[in-house]
């Protein structure tokens, strides 16, 4: 069984700690906690039902449950080894996933992750298995031991640091099972050039950026330079200097009592008209225009 876990969902650390099953007579009791639980095998062999499956977990191996999820330990002729255990709540919550789904999962989202005025934010999916044995254990008890010890003595931001491990912790077991899977994940260079290409032009939009000086800085044609953007925006260059001029001329209009002329010039256009037509394409109405409606919104 495997879930699925948006990188934008919200953690929060409710406890955690290294539990005993060979020396505490509680482990066999039912438990049904109102959170995730995330249980990592520290020492020792640890016999355990959840959902009515009998697990085995040995060191290393790692179990996570659902709210509410009925589990309890399971009498063995061996002695109950150590787990970490912690319990957090998951907003929004995970959903089950078809491990088959994996192959369609796509893991280049420039469109929506590189482009500054693209206010959305893509929802990246975590696949965590429900149980599963990790190469990376011993890292992964350290940072478990770590967190069970700043939970345990909770001084300062305890609970900021707390999910920042935990954050630390499910990173760790979904890369370990994406690399297990042997699933490519690896991204083709032309997405590396695109990224330097978006970060050229979010930190120069309002530079001469003509072909010549694209290709010095980035020393790739230009052609080149406007086909792999198209690829992975669906917009052109040229659109998208435009939309990140348009924005900065509506933050200046909004916040500044600058002119026209003066906005115009400094987000990159040297004639006033044809910013303000190039403005009124895209907002639908005139730079000033624009100013008189922002500034006689109510509660401003």
């Amino acid at each position: 069984m495997y879930y699925s876990m948006s990188r934008l969902s919200t953690l929060d650390v409710r406890w955690a700690d290294l539990f005993d099953a060979g020396t505490n007579t509680t482990f066999f009791d039912q438990h049904y906690n109102p959170y995730y639980e995330l249980i990592v095998v520290a020492d020792g062999i640890v016999n355990l039902e959840a959902g009515g499956i009998q697990t085995v977990l040995q060191p290393g191996d790692s179990l996570l449950l659902c709210p509410w999820e009925q589990h309890k330990g399971i009498v063995s002729e061996f002695k109950q080894g150590k787990f970490y255990w912690a319990q957090f709540s998951c907003t929004p919550g995970m959903n089950n996933f078809n491990v088959n789904r994996l192959s369609d999962l796509d893991f280049v989202h420039a469109e929506r992750t590189e482009l500054q005025t693209v206010e959305m934010s893509h929802e990246d999916l975590l696949i965590l298995p429900r149980l599963y044995r990790n190469k990376q254990c011993y890292k992964l008890l350290s940072r478990f031991e770590d967190l069970a010890d700043t939970m345990k003595h909770p001084r300062g931001y305890f609970r900021f640091q707390s999910t920042l491990i935990l954050s630390e912790m499910i990173a760790s077991i979904a890369t370990d099972f994406l690399e297990q899977s042997h699933l490519d994940t690896s991204f083709p260079v032309s997405y590396f050039t695109f990224r330097k290409l978006a970060n050229h032009l979010n930190n120069d939009y309002v530079s001469e950026l003509n072909g010549e000086s694209l290709e010095r800085t980035l020393d790739y044609k230009y052609e080149y330079l406007c086909q792999i953007f198209k690829k992975y925006t669906g917009i052109s260059m040229t659109r998208y200097i435009q939309l990140l001029r348009i924005q900065r001329a509506k933050h200046l209009l909004d916040h500044t009592g600058k002119s026209i002329q003066e906005i115009s010039l400094e987000v990159g256009y040297s004639d006033p008209f044809y910013f303000s037509r190039l403005f009124k394409k895209f907002e639908g109405v005139a730079p000033q225009h624009y100013r008189d409606i922002e500034q006689n919104k109510p509660n401003r």
